[in-house]
């Protein structure tokens, strides 16, 4: 039979280590918090004023999303998002059919819902920061692949059919109507 041993005695703990502990409690508590942040309403005024605190870590982080992202009512029946042109001496506005919004390989606009939600998106202040650079991306893109057009102009065609309330569907018989909007036109790289 084996004799039980004595226990071992146990090893204290360097403040280094318990240091490190601490540090890494706190950094897993405010991802923990900035996290959470994603739970208070848009409205709200606990968000107005801890906003500061959370968004630019959830911008570096990738963990700034909505909630709203889990919307189940559609907007649209159809969404196409275009490209037009006006060459250098002006002239009238022009679609190419292989030139599209998506970055960087100037694609055409597919009918996923990222790219749609991203598109309607640019009509809301809120999101006036990713307009400008978008555009200018855009427009270094379309003269690389086009120099021709260099010094021209451009814009964005956004052509929807946006559906109408239930009540306006029953009263008219119409399920939507067409909307659109332009973003431009903005001046091409010279």
């Amino acid at each position: 039979m084996i004799e039980p041993s004595e226990p071992l005695p146990e090893k204290p703990v360097s403040t280094a280590i318990r240091f490190g502990r601490a540090v890494a409690a706190l950094f897993l508590t405010w991802v923990a918090l900035s996290l959470a942040f994603t739970l208070v309403p848009q409205e709200s005024v606990l968000r107005k004023k801890l906003a500061p605190v959370f968004d630019r870590w959830r911008s570096l982080t990738g963990a700034e999303q909505h909630w709203d992202m889990f919307a189940t009512v559609p907007h649209h029946r159809g969404y196409e998002v275009t490209v037009e042109v006006q060459p250098p001496g002006g002239g009238s506005w022009q679609v190419v059919p292989e030139l599209g919004p998506i970055l960087p390989g100037l694609e055409p606009m597919p009918a996923y819902f990222r790219y749609h939600t991203f598109f309607t998106r640019l009509d809301e202040n809120a999101y006036d920061y990713s307009l400008d650079p978008y555009l200018a991306r855009l427009g270094e893109a379309i003269v690389k692949a086009h120099p021709e057009w260099r010094g021209g102009k451009f814009r964005l065609r956004k052509a929807a059919q946006r559906i109408h309330q239930l009540e306006t569907i029953r009263d008219l018989g119409e399920a939507s109507y067409e909307q659109t909007i332009l973003h431009g036109p903005v001046d091409l790289p010279k």
